[in-house]
């Protein structure tokens, strides 16, 4: 136990209703230190807070630097401050241009969305002036870890990488009577939903059976015109969004992750803890827990032909290899517990 008082900054917090993974993590991660005896203020304006047991005092944002010297630790969820830890969870702006964007358009962007590019850029360089001064910046994949050594200069010996945990579902798989490939794709573009639909294109040509079930609920014109293009309907199922994700992993036999940009993806490794294999590109932070073969495939790039190609590997196959493949993508996250991480957050703060 302990009686070190910790400050914790951020621009939101929730501890229900979580509106993105992250914003998950800092409850799991507050509540963890609270039960190992850490005191803990928090610092945020948007706040939806239930169980305020958690926190000794809940202040504004604003309040925090008048407040520093009370604190024996800060930690933030992004470099809006200058903290002794930080955890990023998401990719910086530079990176997410390079990866989203082709020259011509990221041209026309700047142009007619000058101020949304301003407002990003202004926060880049001002998260690249805060950071720099933590003592450790924790991420949770080696590609981002990568992203900010080289885009925000952060030194190699300062970053530490602390995958998040997996919410653990019943392994019930069903039983096909097609390969069934899933896609949580609810973020259409960003997720590489136009990448896959053109690899199904691809893939078609081989004439072999298959389906691909998409977690996406709009009725986006662009989308049903290209698969109605490609002639693709049959290949192609759209399904509402999932109460149940554990229901949807049991439900395909191979989940998909061609993310464009994908810092780590909390859905590959659920999917994997059912017994799920994965197929990810390389530059997605789940691609730290694929071995190729073993538990999924790794494809290279943006690229619907590598995806298609790597799609066409696990349909071809003999069911008793797929079998492994099932088995060893339980074991691959057995590390990937809520104790798991809050420990090596404890050691780091210990290391501190």
């Amino acid at each position: 136990m302990t009686n070190k008082k910790i400050a914790f900054v951020t621009n939101i917090y929730r501890d229900n209703n979580f509106s993105s993974g992250g914003v998950k993590l800092n409850y799991i991660l507050l509540n963890g230190l609270k039960r190992s005896g850490y005191g803990i203020d928090l610092f945020a304006d948007d706040k939806s807070i239930e169980h305020l047991e958690i926190f000794d005092k809940v202040l504004c944002f604003s309040e925090f630097e008048t407040s520093r010297a009370d604190y024996d630790i800060v930690l933030s969820d992004k470099a809006c401050v200058s903290s002794d830890i930080t955890y990023i969870h998401d990719h910086s702006y530079a990176y997410r241009v390079k990866m989203m964007s082709n020259p011509i358009r990221y041209f026309f962007y700047k142009i007619f969305c000058s101020n949304h590019h301003k407002r990003r850029l202004s926060e880049f360089y001002k998260t690249k002036e805060n950071i720099c001064k933590c003592k450790k910046v924790v991420v949770s994949s080696e590609i981002l870890k990568r992203d900010i050594l080289n885009n925000y200069g952060v030194p190699e010996d300062r970053a530490e990488i602390i995958p998040p945990p997996v919410e653990r579902y019943p392994i019930k798989k069903y039983q096909n009577r097609i390969f069934t490939f899933g896609i949580s794709a609810l973020g259409f573009a960003r997720k590489g939903g136009y990448l896959l639909l053109r690899a199904i294109k691809e893939l078609k040509k081989k004439n072999i059976k298959f389906k691909v079930i998409f977690i996406y609920p709009s009725n986006n014109l662009a989308v049903r015109l290209l698969v109605k293009l490609y002639g693709i309907e049959e290949f192609c199922e759209f399904i509402g969004r999932q109460n149940d994700m554990g229901r949807f992993y049991n439900s395909v036999d191979c989940l998909i992750m061609p993310s464009l940009v994908e810092p780590f993806g909390m859905v590959a490794a659920e999917a994997l803890s059912v017994g799920c294999p994965v197929i990810t590109a390389s530059h997605c932070g789940a691609a730290d827990y694929i071995r190729n073969g073993l538990n999924g495939y790794i494809y290279e790039g943006n690229s619907s032909e590598n995806l298609a190609g790597t799609m066409l590997k696990i349909l071809e196959i003999p069911y008793s290899e797929y079998l492994i493949l099932r088995e060893n993508s339980v074991k691959s996250v057995n590390n990937l517990y809520e104790e798991d991480f809050v420990n090596r957050f404890l050691d780091l703060l210990n290391r501190i």
